[in-house]
């Protein structure tokens, strides 16, 4: 039994991957990590992923998060108030509570409302199978934080633009009342993805005659237009793995990912379509890894800097929400 198991997000330093035992998205990551064996799991991602991990994990196992400040600026873009004030809203519009569809990338605090309203979690992998699943019932949709992924995975499953409408704080405060519509989208984005411009694909293509371009869904849409295909992180992984030996290509996500699989793959030629960095994920270092590995060693039965700590509601409500995105995945 190994008493230390590293979760790395793939956007991490080269220094962190090398140690790791798991380098994954934030699905593996939350999914697999808390099915080691292991006593201590150190989670090297942003706090959101250490949180999911946390609520996913066993009773006699603690989570660790390197750095407290390493957030997400999407996940905080909305708040659980502004969510329930949001639903109440589109429950005003449509005569029904809506079904929170929400993204991998929010607070603990969302997903337990999630998972209190018998909504489901979802990430950039598994949206289209997950939104489809709730397209089909009768409820509308409420997806957030971020409208890009909520629009591309409702565009690719034919829900014209004219049956969604996107929601932002100011329409909280506001007279107006909110239009029927079937997918309601609350106006958050990631500045690592939003970076991306259909210009960015041009020049690529100008410069690279056949390459094939592939960006992140939460890339806006006329970027996910203008490229050959939109895929998770480890769908790009797959992607560029199971093409062929000289093949070129074009990536539009985080520079370390891209920069990876550069070394990883020499025999492709792979460049990225622009320089976007998570600088919430850089604040993790070796040096944080090393700390909190010679402190557990220590003292494993001691406080250990970084513990995250979960309300047992909160921790219920959004396990329920996690477990019926694995549910409704592997169904």
């Amino acid at each position: 039994m190994n008493e230390i198991f590293v979760a790395a997000h793939h956007y991490q330093d080269e220094s962190i991957i090398r140690e790791a035992d798991l380098v994954a998205d934030s699905y593996r990551l939350a999914v697999e990590a808390a099915q080691s064996d292991a006593r201590f799991i150190i989670v090297c991602g942003v706090r959101f992923m250490a949180e999911s991990v946390a609520t996913l994990a066993r009773p006699d196992q603690t989570v660790i998060h390197p750095v407290a400040d390493a957030g997400c600026p999407m996940a905080d873009m909305i708040t659980r108030e502004q969510a329930e004030r949001a639903m109440e809203r589109i429950a005003a519009a449509t005569g029904k509570e809506a079904a929170p569809l929400t993204y991998m990338n929010s607070s603990n605090a969302i997903k337990a409302l999630t998972g209190a309203r018998c909504g489901s979690i979802c990430t950039s992998g598994n949206a289209h199978k997950i939104m489809k699943s709730f397209l089909n019932g009768e409820r509308s949709i409420f997806f957030m934080p971020d409208r890009n992924l909520g629009m591309n995975t409702a565009r690719e499953l034919g829900v014209p633009a004219s049956e969604t409408c996107i929601i932002t704080a100011a329409d909280l405060d506001s007279a107006r009342q909110l239009p029927p519509a079937r997918v309601y989208l609350w106006d958050g984005f990631c500045p690592v993805h939003r970076i991306f411009s259909p210009a960015d694909i041009e020049a690529a293509r100008n410069e690279y005659p056949g390459i094939t371009v592939t960006v992140h869904p939460e890339c806006d849409p006329e970027v996910v237009v203008a490229a050959d295909s939109s895929a998770s992180t480890e769908g790009m992984f797959r992607e560029i793995d199971e093409s062929s030996w000289g093949s070129v290509w074009g990536i539009g996500t985080e520079m370390h990912f891209v920069e990876r699989m550069k070394k990883r793959y020499s025999n492709k030629k792979i460049i990225a379509l622009h320089r976007s960095c998570c600088h919430d994920m850089v604040k993790i270092r070796s040096e944080h890894l090393d700390r909190i590995q010679a402190e557990i060693r220590a003292n494993p039965d001691g406080p250990i800097q970084g513990t995250i700590h979960i309300d047992d509601e909160e921790r219920d409500n959004a396990r329920a929400a996690l477990l019926r995105m694995v549910e409704l995945t592997n169904a």
